[in-house]
């Protein structure tokens, strides 16, 4: 795939509706050219605002928007080539479905030939053939947002910004839809830039991942290390279903005690890393690398299971330990006979640190794999 798509990055950009609520604060970003970027977070972090000022409907109140190393605010909408797939929508309510996806085509003198061809292909591939001729007041919302994905797919602009695209789509035809987004960027190289609230839309799309909150991002990167390696505790509570387990234990030779006294995990791995003794910190812990048996070893602890949830392809067990505190845990199989005992063990290779004041991840002296004992 050659990368036709543009180069954007915000520069100190803000914005600010008042003086006292800043929604965006002084954010940098650069997202290069055919990336597909994920802008997550939870609802009024900033995500929308970030796209409409990137889009131009929307001026910064402090720092800037470039694309393709031009100021965006000196830029008209030709020469920005965006795309945008709105989450309310907008379509022209007097325009027919295939006169909605038509509209920006017929302005950009499209040959009749290749539009019919291009939005034929995209009326299929969104199910929406049988309703090219109807008006957006007879379509569902799920309807009219796939009209709304698609008009933005007909466009092939440099930038696609879409805020929320699937989230009335019908789960039957979300993950087709998905695909269809994906399949459009392998084949255009544009540079998207995808808004969602849905942490497993975002892994399944994104080559990097912003998680935002307080119209600040926290961390950008890979699916696979936003997962393993949280840069604190707001991003590894985001991001993972079931949630991380967190909970608070004290740090003495190398070893997490509970509130008890009885050791949880050992952390040889931390040694080196300044941890003062006798100190509480956070300890996370996905609920995959809580290792279940019935047959206890060294460093296990014994658990109450209060409730089992199965999925089919796993099982999800809350745990109650010491009495007081829950946790969650995931294992492919498990059976358990009569009223055996049961005993947890906490893979340490895989346990998160966390400042109890800053909540801001504590990196391991050495490298800890994101594997099972």
């Amino acid at each position: 795939m050659a990368n036709t798509g543009f180069s954007i990055e915000l520069a100190k950009m803000s914005k600010s509706y008042n003086q006292k609520n800043n929604v965006i604060d002084k954010m940098d970003l650069s997202i290069v050219p055919g990336e597909f970027l994920v802008l997550l977070g939870p609802s009024g972090c900033g995500k929308s605002t970030t796209l409409r000022l990137i889009a131009g409907l929307e001026a910064p109140t402090g720092g800037k928007v470039l694309i393709n190393g031009k100021d965006a605010s000196k830029m008209n909408a030709i020469q920005r080539s965006i795309a945008m797939v709105f989450q309310d929508y907008a379509l022209y309510p007097n325009m027919t479905v295939y006169q909605n996806l038509e509209y920006a085509l017929r302005v950009h003198k499209v040959p009749k030939q290749v539009r019919q061809q291009r939005l034929t292909a995209i009326l299929a591939s969104l199910n929406l053939s049988n309703y090219k001729d109807r008006y957006p007041s007879q379509l569902s919302g799920g309807q009219k947002q796939r009209v709304a994905l698609g008009r933005g797919m007909a466009k092939k602009s440099q930038i696609f910004l879409l805020d929320e695209p699937l989230s009335n789509i019908d789960v039957q035809l979300r993950e087709k839809a998905r695909d269809e987004i994906q399949k459009l960027h392998e084949q255009n190289g544009q540079t998207i830039i995808y808004v969602t609230h849905d942490q497993q839309e975002a892994m399944a799309l994104g080559d990097r991942i912003a998680v935002m909150n307080n119209g600040k991002i926290q961390m950008i990167d890979t699916p696979e290390n936003l997962y393993h390696n949280p840069t604190n505790l707001f991003v590894a509570q985001f991001v993972g279903t079931p949630q991380i387990n967190v909970f608070k234990a004290n740090y003495f030779n190398h070893q997490l005690l509970d509130e008890s006294g009885a050791v949880i995990a050992n952390l040889t791995a931390y040694q080196d890393d300044g941890l003062q003794e006798d100190t509480d910190y956070l300890v996370g812990i996905r609920p995959e690398n809580v290792q279940l048996t019935t047959d206890a070893t060294k460093g296990d602890f014994q658990v109450e299971i209060e409730s089992i949830v199965d999925y089919g392809r796993y099982k999800q067990l809350t745990l109650k330990v010491f009495d007081r505190l829950e946790i969650k845990a995931v294992v492919s199989d498990w059976q358990r006979h009569g009223n055996q005992a049961v005993y947890a063990k906490l893979t340490s290779k895989a346990i998160l640190l966390f400042d109890a004041r800053t909540h801001e991840r504590i990196q391991p002296s050495r490298k800890l794999e994101p594997v099972l004992e």
